[in-house]
């Protein structure tokens, strides 16, 4: 089936037969795997397998097409919203040093950014957290962005089966 026939599509609502609750398609497998899942959200996020989905919902509506303005308009917004007070746009792959003193030099990497929130983990660990993009800045109880000259090692460098993002 072409994408244009298949019956779950992302973005579509369906509603489930049993008690009417509604559900956004978040993702399905492709057509080549084996077990097909679905992934949705009601108000958790669930992988149910295609057949039991269809047995279980019906199509409450269509996904609602995004234009090109409105996805203009979206990435002006995360961008605003993804940039520090001094104007430097936080971006995965960064390393940013906590001003504080309690701290003994913490550094964190940034792994996402989204909203005015960004996904970092320890700069030699594995711990994650989330920090807030307005908490970026040179203050006794900010963070400043580190200069891969400033690290011991250098800057971490991505493993060969990924691509580096700048």
């Amino acid at each position: 089936m072409s994408a244009a026939t298949e019956p779950v599509q992302p973005g579509q609502h369906w509603r489930r037969k049993s008690d009417r609750v509604l559900t956004r398609i978040i993702s399905v497998d492709a057509p080549e795997q084996f077990r097909r899942s679905v992934h949705h959200r009601a108000q958790r996020r669930t992988i149910t397998e295609l057949g039991a989905f269809l047995k279980k919902y019906e199509l409450a509506f269509e996904a609602v097409p995004v234009d090109a303005a409105a996805q203009a308009e979206d990435a002006q917004l995360q961008q605003k919203l993804n940039t520090t007070r001094d104007g430097v746009l936080v971006a995965p792959g960064q390393i940013w040093e906590d001003l504080d003193s309690r701290q003994k030099k913490r550094r964190v990497v940034v792994v996402s950014v989204q909203s005015g929130r960004a996904g970092v983990r320890a700069h030699y660990g594995t711990r994650l957290s989330t920090l807030s993009v307005s908490r970026m800045h040179k203050h006794s109880n900010g963070f400043r962005l580190v200069a891969p000259s400033e690290l011991k090692y250098g800057a971490p460098a991505a493993p060969s089966d990924e691509e580096t993002q700048r």
